[in-house]
């Protein structure tokens, strides 16, 4: 009688084993496995096609107006405000090309910049602090503005990759600004949109 019980519970236990490893295995057989992200093939070649690329200054902060009178001296001190944010950005069909190797193609197709003078994805204009500027009065009364620009980079590229053709475009801008200082009712006879388009906001009125 105790053979025959404890051959029952032997059996039970290898059943019971038995029945564990058989669902240990379905559970790894239904549970996803990890697998890596999918992206597109490397493209470390390939040379880049440049269907258009336009550089223009392009106005980004303001100062509001400041009123001199005729016979004052000293410092007056301009505090630009923001007039619009320029956004960087790579755009690629084909992740397989960086938005890096694209600035360094521009910068390349430049041919007096370097990828580090422009602003990757991510920098944008109106990130930057604004700096006040002082400038002597010398006595000259007028109602005097100050406004800062920088410099815009577009394109358009088509680059060639093993098995296919990677199109894109990019918007980045060049570190540093440019400014100028402007008095309402003088004409700064420019052709440079962007300080028309400051003496517009500023002064009121049109320039010819």
């Amino acid at each position: 009688m105790r053979r025959r019980q404890l051959g029952i519970v032997l059996g039970a236990l290898l059943l019971a084993t038995g029945g564990c490893t058989t669902t240990t295995g379905k559970q790894a057989e239904d549970k996803p496995s990890a697998t890596a992200s999918a992206t597109a093939p490397a493209c470390p070649g390939g040379t880049f096609r440049w269907a258009a690329v336009t550089r223009e200054e392009r106005l980004t902060e303001i100062s509001p107006v400041v009123t001199v009178k005729d016979g004052d001296h000293g410092w007056i001190t301009f505090r630009p405000q923001l007039v619009r944010d320029i956004v960087p950005r790579v755009d690629t069909s084909d992740a397989g090309v960086s938005a890096h190797r694209v600035l360094a193609a521009l910068a390349k197709r430049l041919t007096w910049w370097d990828a580090e003078q422009f602003a990757a994805p991510g920098e944008e204009s109106a990130d930057r602090r604004p700096s006040p500027l002082k400038m002597g009065t010398l006595g000259h009364g007028g109602r005097y503005v100050d406004a800062k620009a920088v410099s815009v980079v577009e394109g358009s590229f088509t680059v060639d990759c093993p098995g296919r053709a990677v199109h894109g475009s990019v918007t980045t801008w060049l570190n540093g600004n440019t400014d100028s200082s402007l008095e309402c009712g003088v004409d700064p006879r420019t052709d440079k949109a962007w300080i028309r388009e400051a003496y517009r906001l500023a002064c009121g009125g049109g320039t010819t």
